[in-house]
């Protein structure tokens, strides 16, 4: 055999090993690696990269009829108020006053929120919540109503902002249906898992900018006619003053 011949057979063979080698190492399942921090690919596109979070339904709402938006209300006989102002009112006729107590001393002890209220008691409130006598305290429909101390004068508008802002970032599921300059309507979900309905207005006497009665309804979907029919109710009856300087109604007071 020829020097050429000898040299030609031997590259052959080496060339044939090396390709043997590389489709043996092609052949067996490996992992991937990667230097920087991008997601990897699925190995199947068929496997998915990330599930969809899974979403709890809503709780049943309770069993109790739904708000009637023919509800009688009695002319303004409630008044709530402080050193701002002088609030006239009315709720429906027939519906319990109960005890909102949110920070401290804004109940004086025993009282608790949700304690029945006559109706002197309810007016010396800085802050009310009306429904049915006969309604469980959880799960129905309501009146608020509650007196601000807005020495800072923040109008309507200012209000609207921040409370919406206040429930989108502490309940689940809040979703913004319509905003006014002075009024606010959204949905959520609460701490019991139910969904409700919730408008608010606020409220300034004439001539002033500031306000100083806020007010909301609350409910459930099957209750939306009713809630939209008090709340306009409520706005279109409710009279503001302004309070009188304590000298003045001291005076008053006294010469009465």
């Amino acid at each position: 055999m020829s020097r050429r011949v000898l040299v030609v057979a031997l590259l052959c063979g080496v060339l044939g090993v090396g390709l043997g080698v590389i489709v043996a190492y092609a052949g067996q399942p490996h992992t991937s690696y990667s230097d920087d921090t991008h997601p990897m690919s699925a190995v199947s596109p068929s496997v998915p990269i990330d599930e969809p979070p899974h979403v709890r339904p809503p709780a049943h709402d309770i069993d109790y009829p739904p708000l009637d938006p023919n509800l009688f209300l009695p002319p303004p006989d409630r008044t709530i108020g402080n050193d701002l102002a002088t609030w006239t009112y009315h709720v429906p006729q027939g519906w319990q006053a109960y005890a909102v107590c949110g920070t401290v001393g804004e109940c004086q002890p025993p009282m608790v929120t949700d304690t029945k209220l006559t109706s002197k008691e309810a007016d010396r409130q800085p802050e009310v919540r009306f429904r049915p006598a006969d309604e469980p305290t959880v799960g129905g429909y309501s009146l608020r109503v509650k007196i601000l101390d807005n020495t800072l004068g923040f109008n309507p508008g200012q209000l609207v902002s921040t409370k919406v802002e206040g429930f989108k970032q502490s309940y689940d599921d809040f979703q913004k249906l319509k905003v006014t300059p002075s009024a606010a309507y959204f949905t959520y979900r609460d701490g019991n898992n139910h969904l409700r309905y919730n408008y608010f207005q606020w409220f300034a006497v004439p001539g002033s900018s500031a306000a100083t009665l806020e007010m909301s309804v609350a409910g459930r979907k099957r209750d939306v006619p009713g809630l939209k029919a008090l709340f306009d109710r409520f706005a279109d009856n409710a009279i503001g003053t302004v309070a009188s300087p304590p000298d003045k109604q001291r005076k008053n007071d006294n010469n009465g």
